[in-house]
């Protein structure tokens, strides 16, 4: 595997100022960092971002060029105060990496594609940036994993027979189960696949994962629709919560301990959050039943990520339509405890967000500087920001 390296700079830093008399209080645990490139034919598109055991963080994100059809992959390593270690963009033969970040036995994992085969490959990081040699997981057109304990979940798309695969493997590239379910016979969903793999079309919200219950779920095409489907890898699945084809169904899910499910939903451009949702995994349901409060707010197509804070509380994580990122903070019951805005002078594009070793968080996004070229943004906040919220 061949990769390049290049002057990646920072060309903003926010540092919020803090008593360094209080022992407890780290200076810069603050801050906002945006990346430059000084290539501006080149556009950056965040995926992930998790916090690596020296308190740094590792960034993955797509790289678009005029001249490439997919995404090239590119990793920054930054330290514990945003400032850029290393970056590597690996060669044209590897292209469109997933979200997200896996944390397996001391090593971190993302999962990309082979640009010919177009064959999902799985690449470990170690914690400096160093990226290793490519693993085969054998499956077309990834979508988007998850971690599963030492294993990773992974969904992708079978072009030739036109089914959605959810598949089990370990670090090593070695499947242990898989499924495939039809996404209906005469859908062509291909073309919404690849112009979301390429970006030149709508973001679509996969996501796959684990519920408390055991049951296997991915959220993604399946018998004609957008739909949230329950799956013991079987011929068929347990449950679906069936979208409205490609204008209504789930944006992002969390799996709560009591069986619920925290969700967002969109329908026909309208945006609703709905903690402690209760999702059938056993029978097929409608995400157009599912309660919730509407939040006009949100930028319609936003991408969502929902998270658990160390007291217990809900985070939904997205942008407004105005290009601000926003926090939403619900309590275990459900109930909403406040709302964060955060960015301003730069519009943001939500990406992901991690919780750092000092309780606070790390919220990685889009920029545009001067209005035209899509830049990664770091947003670090520390414990104090989250404190009752």
């Amino acid at each position: 595997m061949k990769a390049s390296k290049f002057l990646f700079s920072v060309v903003l830093t926010i540092v919020a100022a803090c008593d360094i008399s209080n022992n407890n209080v780290e200076p810069m645990s603050t801050f906002t960092k945006i990346y430059d490139d000084s290539r501006f034919e080149h556009e950056y598109f965040p995926l992930d971002v998790i916090q690596t055991a020296d308190e740094g963080f590792l960034i993955l994100s797509e790289k678009k060029m005029d001249q490439s059809l997919f995404t090239n992959v590119f990793v920054l390593k930054a330290d514990a105060m945003g400032n850029v270690v290393s970056n590597t963009e690996m060669d044209a033969s590897y292209v469109h990496p997933v979200n997200g970040w896996q944390y397996i036995a001391g090593s971190y994992y993302f999962i990309c594609m082979d640009a010919n085969t177009l064959t999902a490959q799985l690449v470990p990081v170690d914690e400096s940036g160093a990226l290793g040699d490519p693993v085969s997981l054998g499956v077309s057109y990834p979508l988007v994993a998850t971690q599963d304990g030492d294993n990773i979940v992974l969904l992708s798309f079978d072009n030739g027979n036109n089914e959605t695969v959810i598949s089990l493997a370990n670090a090593s590239g070695q499947i242990s189960q898989q499924a495939s379910y039809t996404i209906g016979a005469g859908v062509d969903v291909e073309k919404p696949i690849i112009d979301h793999l390429t970006r030149n079309g709508d973001e679509l919200p996969f996501a796959v994962g684990k519920s408390s219950d055991g049951t296997y779920y991915f959220n993604g095409f399946y018998n004609y629709t957008f739909s949230l489907v329950f799956t013991s890898f079987g011929g068929s699945p347990t449950g679906v919560c069936q979208g409205q084809l490609s204008e209504g169904g789930i944006s992002a899910v969390a799996p709560v301990s009591n069986g619920a499910f925290n969700v967002s939903r969109f329908n026909f451009g309208a945006n609703y959050l709905t903690p402690l949702a209760s999702i059938s995994t056993s029978s097929t349901t409608s995400s157009v039943d599912l309660e919730g409060n509407i939040f006009p707010e949100i930028e319609s197509g936003a991408r969502v990520k929902i998270g658990q804070t160390e007291s217990g509380n809900w985070l939904y994580a997205t942008q407004t339509q105005s290009k601000q990122l926003v926090l939403y903070s619900f309590d275990e019951s459900g109930t909403i405890l406040g709302t964060q805005y955060m960015g301003s002078g730069n519009p943001y594009s939500f990406a992901s967000f991690c919780f750092t070793s000092d309780g606070g968080i790390a919220i990685l996004a889009k920029t545009a500087l001067e209005g035209r070229f899509p830049r990664i943004a770091l947003l670090k906040r520390d414990g104090e920001f989250l404190e009752g919220f």
